[in-house]
């Protein structure tokens, strides 16, 4: 018979799922049937309107358990920072895409006066909506990921447990923009196992700065920016080797435990 403790979180875990996923994809369904036929100012500010899923989420679900105590945490945890090479790390994938884009430069793969015209970004405003879904996705999702999902998984499993439970509910989220954003052969076959050496580096990188929301906010927004707009070919390939090496090396390092020097942030 099931414990009443854990019932109290599967039942938590589901809240918080159905209200996410709820959220999203009631923006996102319809999208894909207007996608091709909009505006692609228009269809980029739908789009990035999906992002307040996981946000509204946590959102509740940590004011219902903790309450103004568990805002106040969330506010910290905002704020935080951390050792300066942890800071860094959480720029990788921008640094990565510097590089990246320095080599493409010098060997003539990339030219930016092409990109700027292929791309329209003619203007502040333009240049402003095409990293916008990098801004908001990178900061929105994290709100629920990590701000409240990861950490209340950690409350009752492993972060190698909580990591794959996560990566399973972050993968499904995206479910509608299979069919208009995404290859949905890609979407099905490689997101998610990619995904989860994402959401491996992710938990290292949040129990390591020892809950600190802020790093992972801009791990994720700087992640966006190099694989999101294929900005450079380069970068994203090397971005998502490094994701895979640093995955297996913290899980063999540091333990399904913790995934992380540090113990494990819990809800």
């Amino acid at each position: 018979m099931m414990s009443k403790s854990k019932k109290h979180f599967i039942n938590e875990l589901i809240l918080y799922v159905v209200i996410a996923y709820s959220i999203t994809w009631a923006i996102l369904i319809p999208l894909i049937f207007y996608y091709n036929a909009l505006d692609p100012i228009i269809r980029e500010i739908w789009h990035v309107c999906g992002s307040i899923g996981p946000f509204i989420a946590g959102l509740i679900s940590i004011i219902r358990i903790q309450g103004i105590e568990g805002m106040s945490k969330l506010k910290k945890r905002l704020v935080q920072v951390s050792r300066l090479e942890l800071i860094l790390f959480s720029l990788s994938p921008l640094i990565i895409l510097t590089i990246s884009l320095l080599f493409e430069y010098f060997i003539g793969w990339f030219d930016i006066i092409q990109f700027i015209q292929s791309n329209q970004l003619n203007s502040l405003g333009a240049l402003f909506i095409f990293i916008l879904p990098s801004l908001c996705y990178g900061t929105f999702e994290e709100f629920g990921w990590r701000g409240y999902l990861l950490p209340a998984l950690q409350q009752k499993k492993d972060a190698l447990i909580s990591t794959l439970i996560l990566t399973f509910i972050w993968w499904f989220w995206h479910f509608p923009t299979f069919f208009y954003r995404y290859d949905l052969i890609f979407a099905l076959l490689m997101m998610l196992p990619l995904m989860f050496f994402g959401s491996a580096v992710f938990t290292f990188l949040f129990n390591q700065s020892k809950g600190s929301l802020l790093l992972v906010i801009i791990f994720h927004v700087c992640y966006n920016l190099v694989t999101s707009h294929q900005i450079s070919i380069t970068a994203t390939l090397l971005t998502t080797i490094f994701f895979i090496f640093m995955a297996i090396r913290i899980i063999k390092e540091y333990g399904r435990q913790n995934l992380s020097k540090n113990v494990a942030i819990r809800f």
